[in-house]
């Protein structure tokens, strides 16, 4: 019985520290995915299973390098991208393995914790709990109102993930329709709250994606029935905007329509850039910083951003012909699990690979609004890829559960 216990104390640490992107910390000067998955790998290990990510782990390892280590010089972000793939890959093959119920406790820990981040995100709203956040996260704070993250920006992608996940979930797996209310209405609370246009943008697309394959030609009246209701209740939202002390998703939209801030000049931009150098800037022996440090539109003050297009900026350093071949080789296989995993929406042994499917889907989007994705350092992008793979993986080879 204890070492059953240590062994979901450990699996929960893990998928902590993946999630909320926890590598080092002021106490632990260890990286934290080693520190926790080495009892993992020593006492939990399964035997005679074989290693199955060697070719992620190749195209991975070639797309951050040429990216990361060439491109912008990160010699430190390279090396913790490495080991948290290494570690991620390793917990997949070897600690999961063949259990489809090591599996399912591990996304169940997932989402439980951006669940509880979104509730830290209300509690944020309400109360002065910064400390508790610098505890949660192993780290200082740096924007706020947020949840289990150091900036709005990372939070949005953990409500890119765990939202439509709990409107999702409620319908594929039926739950009592009270709890499935609230629940929705939670989501709908943890997106306008978080203050993301990009999580609302994401959300959107991937449950209207889910009610269109999954209802069919009843989704016409579905999506009717919430047209209706924004109509009516626009008047009522409103009074979100108009008061400036309240931090909502509708009063950050109207502050940055005041400072005139435009992505699609950010975007628009970077394919001139992109024009000018085909073959991707490594290969120019050019830096983003070089080729837009007279660029106004990339001034902010005396700091210069990025187009906010994890795509975009990951295709101006490796060129459209590189670029998007390893673009193509890296999402393939994820792609086409979660085409099959939509193509057979309705079963019911097929729920949670949905649901992790509808996930991966709105993050990948908001990775068009922000620098975060699967080739960086966003946590719940890398467990939703990996868990979709080894999923379907178990699914396909009807494995069995094992004992600890």
């Amino acid at each position: 019985m204890t070492k059953r216990i240590i062994f979901f104390v450990l699996i929960f640490l893990y998928v902590y520290v993946t999630t909320f992107n926890i590598f080092l910390t002021e106490i632990i000067k260890v990286p934290a995915p080693i520190l926790i998955l080495t009892p993992l790998l020593i006492f939990y290990r399964q035997d005679n299973v074989n290693f199955r990510y060697g070719l992620q782990g190749i195209l991975f390892f070639i797309a951050v390098m040429l990216n990361m280590l060439i491109g912008e010089s990160e010699l430190v972000g390279f090396f913790a991208f490495i080991i948290n793939l290494a570690c991620l890959i390793i917990f997949f093959n070897y600690i999961i393995g063949d259990s489809l119920e090591r599996m399912m406790m591990t996304i169940y820990f997932f989402y439980g914790l951006l669940f509880i981040s979104g509730v830290v995100l209300l509690m944020d709203h309400q109360l002065d709990i910064a400390d508790i956040r610098t505890m949660l996260n192993g780290g200082p704070v740096l924007q706020s109102p947020s949840g289990i993250a150091t900036t709005q920006f990372t939070f949005g992608y953990q409500m890119a993930a765990v939202t439509p996940f709990m409107l999702i979930g409620t319908i594929l797996f039926k739950k009592n329709w009270l709890l499935s209310l609230v629940i929705i209405i939670l989501a709908i609370c943890f997106i306008f709250l978080g203050m993301q246009r990009s999580v609302f943008v994401a959300f959107f697309a991937a449950v209207a994606l889910f009610i269109f394959l999954y209802f069919r030609a009843k989704s016409i009246f579905l999506f009717l029935g919430i047209s209706a209701i924004f109509l009516l209740g626009q008047g009522y939202m409103d009074q979100f905007s108009e008061d400036k002390n309240q931090k909502n998703i509708l009063n950050k939209s109207v502050k940055q329509a005041d400072k005139n801030e435009n992505r699609g000049d950010l975007i628009s931009e970077n394919f001139k850039i992109i024009a000018e150098y085909p073959f991707g800037l490594i290969f120019y022996n050019k830096t983003w910083n070089d080729v837009v440090q007279h660029n106004f539109v990339y001034k902010n003050g005396h700091q210069i951003i990025t187009s906010h297009n994890a795509y975009l900026m990951f295709i101006t350093y490796l060129g459209p012909i590189l670029g998007l071949l390893l673009l193509v080789l890296i999402y393939f296989k994820v792609c086409k699990n979660v085409w099959l995993a939509l193509k057979q929406i309705k079963l019911e042994e097929n729920a949670m690979l949905v649901c992790l499917s509808c996930s991966f889907i709105a993050v990948s989007i908001n990775s068009f609004f922000h620098n975060e994705w699967l080739l960086s350092t966003s946590g719940p992008t890398q467990f939703l890829y990996f868990s979709i793979l080894h999923l379907t993986l178990i699914k396909s080879n009807k494995t069995k559960n094992i004992t600890y």
